[in-house]
């Protein structure tokens, strides 16, 4: 059987070098199954010189030779955006490609790099942020920490009082575990993603009102891409139809258009009375939602709306 020996730094962890091993891990269970995958935490010369992929350690980075670090004054270790490069960014742009597409089956190349960038700037770059010291989160409240991977990783790991390397191998190993179907759910969440931009942009040419969306199920896109959306109608999960409005960017919760106060927070009778539409179930109290028991009766609650 063949085996792969990985390598990166003993000691205390973090976020970059769990996912990386993550990532290398999937990589090899998904492109040879057969191969044997052994990762050992060092900072001893002689581990590195004899390991086949380091990453996270050494000072180089040339993926060539399947060297992996970015602690190295090295200028080409930023993205264009400014966020640096750490370890798990380095490996993911060697490796991503193949690995999404060994995962979700995809050959296009175009739509391969779409979805890569997806999964770089849902995860990858926060945590290569975090691993260069640079923050990708703001606090909004006092006093409210907010919580990322490396944050929750930390807290995994701590025992007052405690720096028994072993402990901290066995911690670090149980993250990795932990990770892998992390990332794998996001290539596959991006992978959908792709796939349901591509049937709502369908959706928006077939539209007669370009104001309002009618598709045929939920789609987990934004249609701001397109100037004239304001509401998205789509049948749900529970029988009923509901109306979503267009957030203003991508994860921002600002919009386009919002139902009217007056129905805010009502379900049912009391929504009836208040829209004066048979049928209508409930209105979300921030506005951002309607739901209605058949598509006429929600298209009504609609044109009220826009009104």
């Amino acid at each position: 059987m063949k085996t792969i020996n990985l390598l990166t730094h003993s000691g205390q962890f973090h976020a970059d070098d769990i996912f990386s091993t993550a990532l290398l891990n999937l990589y090899f269970k998904n492109k040879e199954p057969k191969t044997k995958v052994k990762c050992k935490r060092s900072i001893k010369k002689e581990d590195i010189d004899k390991a086949d992929i380091v990453y996270d350690i050494g000072l180089i980075y040339n993926p060539k030779k399947l060297r992996f670090d970015h602690h190295q004054n090295d200028t080409g270790l930023i993205r264009s955006n400014g966020i640096p490069y750490a370890a798990f960014g380095l490996l993911f742009k060697h490796f991503g490609h193949e690995l999404i597409s060994l995962i979700s089956g995809e050959k296009n190349k175009k739509v391969l790099a779409e979805i890569f960038d997806i999964v770089e700037k849902k995860l990858i770059q926060h945590i290569d942020a975090m691993d260069n010291g640079t923050s990708t989160y703001k606090q909004l409240f006092k006093g409210v920490d907010v919580i990322t991977i490396d944050n929750y990783f930390r807290m995994y790991k701590f025992e007052a009082g405690s720096e028994d390397m072993k402990k901290i191998d066995k911690k670090f190993f149980e993250l990795v575990k932990f990770s892998e179907p992390i990332l794998e759910n996001i290539i596959n969440y991006a992978t959908e993603r792709q796939k349901e931009k591509a049937l709502g942009q369908k959706a928006y040419n077939k539209a007669k009102d370009k104001r309002i969306i009618i598709c045929d199920r939920f789609y987990s896109y934004n249609f701001n891409e397109f100037p004239e959306p304001l509401i998205v109608v789509y049948p749900d999960l529970r029988n009923n139809w509901s109306a979503k409005n267009v957030q203003t960017g991508e994860d921002m919760y600002d919009a386009r258009f919002y139902f009217p106060e007056s129905w805010r927070g009502l379900v049912d009778e009391e929504l009836e009375r208040a829209c004066g539409v048979k049928g209508a179930k409930f209105c979300h109290k921030s506005g951002f939602l309607c739901v209605n028991e058949t598509k006429e009766g929600l298209m009504e609650m609609v044109m009220l709306a826009m009104k």
